[in-house]
């Protein structure tokens, strides 16, 4: 494949891999406000609805609280499974280190007029490796028990 051909194949993946990144970057940091928030208030809604019971001695609420309280449980499993925050940062890992790559490039492209097919390869080389240390992070992530902490992935 010729320089010019390598060079537009290579600013295409990583321009579609870049907007790749940053919408799932997004989408696990939306998640994790949504659940953060739902637990949250619905603890906040159980907790108030027990008071309010023992105070107007209305037994209605008591059904209120159980199903905040177990609509908490499901939402935290979901949660756990999903594993929102450690892929939250783990995506924005990548896409930062994505944006660095094609920061690089561009820097390189108005350096140099024509870049060589051996700095093309370089910067392929260093594209490919963003991307399967990604893909070994995810698989990380996704075959461990979850645990509280976030755990971020080795460079």
């Amino acid at each position: 494949m010729p320089e010019k051909d390598s060079l537009a194949y290579l600013e295409t993946q990583l321009a579609e891999q870049i907007t790749g990144f940053d919408d799932s970057r997004r989408f696990y940091r939306r998640q994790l406000f949504r659940f953060t928030l739902s637990t949250a208030g619905l603890s906040g809604v159980t907790t108030i609805c027990i008071a309010l019971e023992k105070m107007l001695k209305f037994e209605g609420l008591t059904i209120v609280s159980l199903i905040c309280s177990v609509s908490i449980t499901v939402i935290a499993a979901w949660d756990q499974f999903l594993r929102s925050r450690e892929l939250w940062v783990q995506k924005t890992d990548t896409w930062m280190e994505l944006q660095n790559l094609d920061a690089h490039l561009k820097y390189s492209k108005s350096k140099y007029p024509s870049l060589t097919q051996a700095q093309i390869d370089e910067f392929y080389n260093r594209f490919d490796k963003i991307i399967m240390g990604e893909h070994e992070a995810w698989k990380k992530v996704r075959s461990t028990t979850p645990t509280v902490t976030t755990s971020r992935r080795s460079k």
